[in-house]
């Protein structure tokens, strides 16, 4: 498994990555996954729904994205710009 520097990953914060074709800004990250939340930046909306199903509002759509691959020992491949960051211990 690939061991992944929880100050390096923070610094991701706010960068610009292409996920599925559509440019995303990394918003959160959850260091325990390792994964990265991010925001479609495109206008694109979504209809957001409460914990009971009734439509509240709309919001960007977002994703979590684990950080690793299925096998935890690369990358995850659908975020290839990942390997140009420094993140490994």
């Amino acid at each position: 498994m690939l061991r992944i520097d929880p100050e390096k990953l923070q610094k991701l914060l706010g960068q610009i990555l292409s996920y599925q074709g559509r440019p995303c800004q990394i918003i959160e990250i959850l260091i325990e996954e390792p994964a990265l939340v991010l925001r479609d930046c495109q206008d694109l909306k979504t209809l957001q729904t409460n914990q009971y199903g009734n439509a509240i509002g709309w919001a960007p759509q977002t994703f979590t994205i684990a950080l690793l691959d299925a096998r935890r020992d690369h990358l995850n491949p659908d975020l290839p710009e990942l390997a140009t960051f420094d993140l490994l211990i």
